[in-house]
């Protein structure tokens, strides 16, 4: 029934010329695009169903003759493709390697609509398709003198408008890092809208001019010889040129030796959206076609492998050597909490600042298997659908060592989104209340949605063309069917300067609950739809690149009506100039922002040019500037709509030298200020910022005190030593005093963490600036902390208990039960958060890490003037209710706010009480806290009958007067009077 289209497998070269390794060079990966199977829209048996439709101009007049193409909506094009790294749509990926991907589909053709049937338009413009076989088309129209139009998933029996706009133009220039005109480069132009290509080639001076063209946005593509492909996602036809400057492809040389001499190995490349690998047999290897951008590179052979290097591609060829060391293996086997093998696991090994060396999918129940690998600290990765995402410590040793991440199973909620017809609706965001995250429904409709906790969500989901639809679901769900129904519509127009505008976005939004976006820009017509709306009162405005917004609008929008506005958007000015240095050369990569901000940061060019596209006209503006290699020295100002500004950086003096530990030997990760170096030696040659004559940075390593240094301004600053952190040390053992190997063991303002070895043992670095922290261990359900002072050695006894069963009700202020309600605490004593979301009758039950906890009770979540409840959590089983439920009683206080004080009532009755006395009350059994109460009256609800001390006082210092304290009865006769 379906044909299948030859999508097969493109090589890339990009013409890197002659490279200096003769045969040992890795090209740029060969590129596999995925399969286009054509599907049949023709019925078997000569009957089948029809489509009809009109095919009319902009101003609405019928179109004689015009071609009339039709496809199935579900045959795969190039706008349906998502990223395999990072699951974004595939011409939305912020990458620059997706260029290479992208390239591929232009350069084979593939991907793009292929008409399975055509018609024409009669007389009155219209036209019919019959002896239809399926329930949804694409279908599109195209006529001399006018652009291209696409109605996409038409349904037979549903009358098909297809509105053909003005033809329209994208002109441009290819440049190359320097800002000189490329000529004969190949610009690729695609509709965001329409996936049909467009191709053209820049002249001598680089400048392109692609007509012809119909409804944008457009994804621009330009690519030429010995240069990496660039690209410019939304470019909007018009008179506004867009520049494409091209990067010529970098070259890493890597020499891999052992004990001096060259040596065998298998070298890895990995970065952003980047893995190659290629075997050297001694000879150095030259790895073509890279970005200049950041990766880490490793070598491996046998029982050995070099340390990961992270390397900057900034000149044309950069150079490294790896040397081999004795190496170790990761044995990775990962479990549920019941030691059930965990379904299809995906694990990532990356370095302790987050790089990542190595990703890898295994099978249920598979052996996974990292190595050989340089001896050190890492961080295992693990994510499966249905489990929470799990981080591990993992230091590797010479030989084998054994891990068992073990992953706990996550709350989800998952279904499918629909459109009006019950077909798929793809790539609909689904909106997750009242947790406010959101995911993205795939090819088929289908999500998947992590939850924090069992209980009552509500799910939403808009399309500006296909409608809306909410749906209450109380989690664990599957197979839950998520409906987009028309509901209430708008429709904007969006105009400036007396003409139609494209390429505007609408947003309308209710203070405090929600924001909606238009899934879209508007087309030629001006006009955006945001359809599917829930009824009620909205804010709207309108916005685009080149105007101001449109002035904040109040709709009102009711189900089943369309409302028709429009939206006028102001005109804008540009601030543009150019970064230089003191020898007046261009300086690219510099950030620059405006104060008052009025716009996104941007970014100065290869010539240094920069460019503001709308900004309020005539008002004057500050430029900051940030550069990791310049710093700014004289303040800059311009006006919107005024002269070019010339903004003047002072280059930074390269300073090198070496980072030791205190037992002199090399730290091999550390940072220089902004600069994260990652050498072997310690050596670092760097870009620092010096003043009268002086150096002066920060330097920073895990495990060491990090060290200011302040430095005549040579050239070579030396030796840089830190000093070895001071470090606790203790066991990690059960209920029954018997040891517990590999739980994670940390602190709550630690960067890292370690594993306790096969006798439960660990060494933990004390974190600096600290004077007391607290240290935990966690294994599975179990879990141990306490609290110590900075100048503690240990011996520490973490004892692990198991987690906590809490559970009760929440309620809202005016006694009911809280349903679907959000409830946000944070574990004292680790400073992690928790996130627990009532169920239909305000009910929850949840397990927790026993503990001091600090639960928010005000609407704003605030910590400040917002009441929050200090709690003890532990034992097997705890009940909590939140909230002023039946038979709880309140209190009143008068008092006079203050900055830095707080309101205690803590219950029972306090033999002494601290000055400041949050360090005690933090800890206390059940206390509520009002921190600066804003207004002079606090009412303290939610209070079961009995004993209380109040207590008044500043929070953070200690006072001559001590705080306040009373002891009252609830519930109490009258308002309590506070202060002295």
């Amino acid at each position: 029934m379906a044909a299948l289209l030859v999508a097969g497998v493109v090589w890339l070269w990009l013409g890197a010329g002659s490279t200096p390794g003769g045969p040992e060079t890795h090209a740029v990966t060969a590129r596999a695009l995925p399969d286009f199977s054509a599907v049949d829209v023709s019925s078997s048996d000569g009957e089948g169903l029809s489509l009809t439709g009109r095919v009319l101009d902009a101003s609405g007049r019928p179109v004689s003759g015009a071609e009339v193409f039709l496809a199935a909506s579900a045959e795969r094009t190039l706008l349906g493709l998502r990223c395999d790294e990072c699951g974004q749509a595939l011409l939305s990926c912020p990458a620059r390697e997706t260029a290479l991907h992208a390239l591929a589909f232009f350069e084979q053709q593939q991907g793009f609509l292929t008409p399975r049937a055509t018609v024409s338009t009669d007389a009155d413009g219209r036209f019919r398709f019959e002896r239809l076989a399926g329930v949804s088309f694409n279908v599109w129209a195209r006529a001399p003198g006018l652009g291209v139009a696409l109605r996409e998933r038409a349904a037979p029996g549903d009358p098909v408008e297809l509105y053909l706009p003005p033809l329209r133009s994208i002109r441009g220039q290819v440049v190359d890092e320097a800002g000189r005109p490329l000529g004969g480069a190949r610009v690729h132009v695609m509709s965001r809208r329409i996936p049909l290509p467009f191709e053209t080639t820049s002249g001598p001076d680089g400048v392109f001019n692609l007509s012809g063209l119909g409804e944008g946005p457009f994804y621009v593509l330009a690519t030429s010889e010995g240069y990496l492909p660039a690209v410019e996602p939304q470019v909007e036809a018009g008179p506004q040129p867009v520049r494409l400057r091209l990067t010529p492809a970098r070259t890493l040389e890597v020499r891999v030796t052992r004990d001096g001499a060259p040596a065998s190995a298998m070298v890895r490349l990995r970065a952003d959206h980047l893995s190659r690998e290629l075997r050297t047999d001694g000879a150095p290897l030259h790895f073509t076609g890279l970005y200049p951008d950041s990766l880490v590179v490793t070598a491996e052979a046998k029982n050995l492998a070099s340390v990961p290097r992270t390397v900057v591609l900034e000149d044309s060829v950069t150079r490294v050597t790896l040397e081999l060391e004795e190496a170790g293996t990761l044995l990775v086997t990962v479990v549920d909490e019941d030691g059930q093998p965990v379904p299809e696991p995906e694990l990532q090994l990356r370095m302790p600042a987050g790089e990542l060396i190595r990703g890898e999918r295994g099978g249920t129940g598979a052996l996974m298997t990292f190595g050989p690998l340089a001896v050190g600290d890492y961080v295992l990765a693990g994510r499966a659908e249905g489990f929470r995402d799990t981080q591990l410590p993992a230091r590797v040793k010479p030989g084998e060592t054994q891990l068992e991440l073990e992953m706990e199973r996550a709350t989800v909620i998952s279904g499918q989104v629909l459109d009006v017809y019950g077909r798929p609706a793809p790539g609909v965001s689904v909106l997750v209340q009242p947790t406010g995250a959101s995911v993205i429904a795939d090819g088929e409709g289908r999500f998947t949605a992590p939850v924090p906790t069992p209980g009552l969500y509500e799910l939403h989901a808009h399309h500006s063309e296909w409608g809306g639809g909410q749906l209450p679901v109380t989690a664990p769900a599957t197979g839950v069917e998520l409906a987009l129904e028309p509901r209430a519509s708008v429709e904007v127009t969006v105009s400036a300067e007396g003409r139609r505008v494209e390429g505007a976005d609408v947003v309308l939004w209710v203070e405090q609950e929600g924001i909606f976006r238009s899934d879209r820009p508007s087309g030629s017509d001006g006009m955006v739809p945001m359809r599917g709306m829930p009824a009620g009162t909205y804010s709207m405005m309108a916005s685009h690149p080149d105007y101001q917004p449109s002035e904040r609008r109040e709709v009102t929008l009711a189900d089943g009506q369309t409302l028709k506005l429009e939206a006028e958007l102001k005109p804008g000015a540009p601030l543009s100039g150019e970064v230089v240095d003191g020898q007046n050369a261009p300086v690219a990569g510099a950030t620059l922002v405006v104060v008052p901000r009025g716009a996104d940061p941007v970014q100065s060019d290869a010539s240094g040019r920069f460019e503001f596209r709308s900004l309020r006209p005539g008002r004057g503006y500050r430029l900051e500037v940030r550069h990791t290699g310049y710093d700014q020295v004289e303040r800059a100002e311009g006006t919107a709509g005024g002269p070019p500004v010339r903004v003047v950086l002072k280059k930074r003096d390269v300073f090198r030298g070496r980072v030791v530990g205190d037992d002199g030997a090399p730290v091999r990760r550390f940072r220089v200020d902004e600069h994260d170096v990652n050498a072997p030696d310690g050596r670092f040659e760097l870009p620092l910022p010096s003043a009268g004559g002086r150096v002066i940075a920060s330097v920073d390593a895990t495990g060491y005190e990090p060290l200011m240094v302040d430095k005549p301004a040579s050239p070579d600053l030396g030796d840089l030593v830190l000093e070895k952190l001071p470090s606790v040390s203790g066991r990690v053992i059960n209920e029954g005093g018997g040891p517990v190997p590999d739980a994670v063991v940390t602190c709550d303002v630690c960067d890292g963490s370690v594993l306790s070895g096969p006798d439960g043992s660990f060494t933990l670095a004390s974190p600096p600036y600290v004077t007391r922290y607290s240290v935990s261990a966690r294994k599975g359900r179990l879990s141990a902390s306490q609290s110590l002072e900075r100048d503690a050695r240990g011996p520490v006894e973490l004892k692990l208990r198991q987690a906590t069963r809490l559970s009760g009700k929440v309620y809202r202020q005016d006694g009911s039960p809280a349903a679907g309600f959000e409830v946000e605490a944070v574990n004292a004593d680790r400073s992690e958060t928790l996130s627990i979301v009532t169920g239909p009758d305000g009910g929850y039950s949840v397990e927790v890490s026993p503990g001091n906890y600090r639960f928010a009770l005000g609407a704003q979540r605030e910590f400040s003037g917002e009441p929050a409840l200090v709690v003890q959590v532990g034992g097997s089983d705890m009940h909590l209710d939140l909230g002023p439920g039946p038979g709880s009683a309140s209190l009143t206080v008068q008092l006079k706010p203050e900055r830095g004080r707080a309101l205690w009532v803590v219950a029972g009755e306090l033999g002494a009480v601290g000055n400041p006395p949050s360090v005690a009350l933090m800890r206390s059994r059940w206390a509520q806290l009002v921190y600066q109460p804003r207004t002079e009256q606090v009412r303290l609800s939610g209070l079961s009958p009995g004993r209380y001390t109040l207590v008044w006082g500043n929070f953070h210092v200690e006072t001559p007067e001590g705080p306040e304290v009373r002891v009252v009865d609830v519930p109490a006769s009258s308002e309590v009077l506070m202060g002295r």
